[in-house]
């Protein structure tokens, strides 16, 4: 059974190694530069003060999804002013009426187009409309599963409409 539930300071350790020492929506600039300057103990610990930052501000902006609680994958959203790193992107930015998706990823490959995508996305929506919130955006990839949000087919498949397309990575829209 899949259940959604938000990062807390107790379940952080929960978030995969990709996810937990990753900060690319978070910065700007050169990100491969920066990740090999900085120790993974470094990026943890920015990762933590972003996440309690937005958090703060936002509300919960991080949640993990266990399957038999154990996680198996983990999403992170917040206002597009919480991801510097949008301004790299020419078909943004976001509208800062919506909650921006920045990252939807299933863990292990082998558990992917199973449903668990759909689940938390599903999810997150649920949890993003209970708040008040009316709309959500995400980037998403035309050719390619790898990307932190995902595939474009999977957005357009649960009723997202293209708003912007400059490149291989349209933005997309769903009204909640």
């Amino acid at each position: 059974m899949l259940k959604l539930a938000p990062v807390e300071p107790e379940n952080f350790n929960g978030i995969d190694k990709s996810c937990r020492f990753c900060l690319y929506w978070q910065t700007t600039g050169s990100y491969m530069e920066m990740m090999e300057t900085l120790s993974k103990q470094k990026i943890e610990e920015m990762k933590r003060v972003w996440y309690i930052d937005t958090r703060r501000n936002f509300g919960d902006c991080c949640f993990l999804v266990y399957l038999s609680n154990v996680p198996v994958g983990f999403i992170q959203c917040a206002s597009p002013e919480a991801f510097p790193r949008i301004v790299d992107y020419s078909s943004g930015p976001p509208n800062n009426d919506a909650v921006f998706l920045a990252c939807l990823y299933v863990f292990r490959r082998e558990m992917r187009r199973r449903g668990i995508g759909t689940f938390m996305l599903e999810s997150v929506i649920k949890n993003l409309r209970q708040r008040g919130f009316g709309a959500i955006e995400t980037f998403a990839r035309k050719d390619s599963e790898n990307n932190p949000s995902g595939p474009l087919e999977f957005y357009l498949k649960h009723g997202f409409k293209v708003i912007a397309e400059k490149d291989e990575f349209p933005l997309v829209r769903l009204e909640i």
